[in-house]
């Protein structure tokens, strides 16, 4: 019996350390300011800051922020938890004051505009630059001045002193991410909206282009890849390799890691006892150099024994290797 445990502990240490969710950390794909302004005057795309809330003459900042979430990750994966984290790098008090997350549902321009000094009063909006009035300066424009946005608020976070702050995890920034990977025509970013009912609130954060690259912009986001679905995790194997499922027994998805020195033709297929083949869960013709995970669902296959056999390389000499495993319902 004490044997039978450890054996089950074990087999939940391993698939606990491999694991289904993935982790990414995802820097921003753009960044502005919008600068209070009836006639669109002012922007700051390429600064390296962004600013939110009122400054002391009582004039608004939001900030917008993007990142490219089907860039990074797997199409047909589950978002699990999102974190945004910012560097705050000035503000006129100390006092806390919350900055709220909303989805933005229009689209929005960069620029090349750089301001000059702390760059807080912004400069003169040039072409394709998002302002207070314009998604791009100077033909489009928001049809509410000050951004278009959902009401709903993604995120909140308490802002104080200079320092590093995140905005947990909610469902909605969740649902944000998730609707920007399975539509990535839509994703428009966040708004960051301050305390606009006070003067000099404003907090100044650090943009993309900021010098510290450690005080970017930061979206790390955990989630679970499709079943199927191939996950790279190294880029340096020294040789090839194909190793045995995991977990195995199954029921009904397992996990088949492979590496590749070279990249070149690939194929991963799933064989029954009769020598058919049962699924085709990888058949690439330039996969790149790597680590690879793939996941098959068995879920419509019956109880018993199945191979997996890895091709890769040049079709004469190439790598070919074929392994066991079980399903068990």
């Amino acid at each position: 019996m004490r044997m039978a445990i450890s054996i089950a502990l074990l087999t939940l240490a391993l698939i606990s350390s491999i694991g289904a969710q993935t982790e990414v950390n995802i820097q921003a794909s753009k960044d502005n300011t919008l600068y209070e302004s009836d006639t669109g005057a002012l922007s700051n795309g390429k600064g390296a800051h962004f600013f939110v809330g009122k400054t002391a003459s009582g004039i608004i900042r939001r900030g917008l922020l993007a990142f490219d979430i089907a860039g990074n990750i797997e199409s047909g994966a589950s978002i699990e938890s999102v974190l945004l984290t910012l560097n705050m790098s000035r503000t006129p008090t100390t006092t806390s004051k919350l900055i709220t997350l909303h989805k933005t549902v229009s689209n929005w321009g960069e620029g090349n505009l750089n301001a000059l000094g702390e760059e807080g009063a912004g400069a003169a909006s040039m072409s394709e630059d998002a302002t207070w009035i314009h998604t791009f300066f100077d033909s489009l424009f928001w049809t509410n001045n000050g951004g278009d946005f959902s009401d709903v608020v993604s995120a909140t976070a308490s802002i104080g002193g200079i320092n590093s702050y995140t905005w947990n995890s909610t469902p909605e920034l969740v649902a944000d991410v998730q609707s920007w990977l399975d539509s990535p025509s839509t994703n428009y970013g966040w708004i960051l909206i301050g305390n606009e009912n006070e003067s000099s609130t404003a907090k100044r954060f650090d943009s993309k282009e900021n010098s510290a690259e450690p005080d970017r912009p930061l979206l790390k986001v955990i989630y679970t890849p499709a079943i199927g679905v191939i996950t790279r995790i190294n880029d340096l194997p020294i040789r090839y390799d194909l190793k045995q499922n995991y977990p195995n027994p199954f029921n009904p998805v397992t996990n088949i890691s492979y590496s590749l020195p070279l990249s070149g033709n690939v194929s991963l297929v799933i064989y029954n006892l009769l020598g058919e083949e049962v699924s085709r869960l990888v058949d690439d013709k330039q996969l790149l150099i790597g680590e690879y995970i793939a996941s098959w669902d068995a879920t419509n296959m019956t109880s018993g024994i199945y191979f997996y056999r890895l091709t890769a390389g040049p079709p004469a000499g190439g790598f070919v290797r074929t392994r066991k495993m079980v399903l068990l319902k």
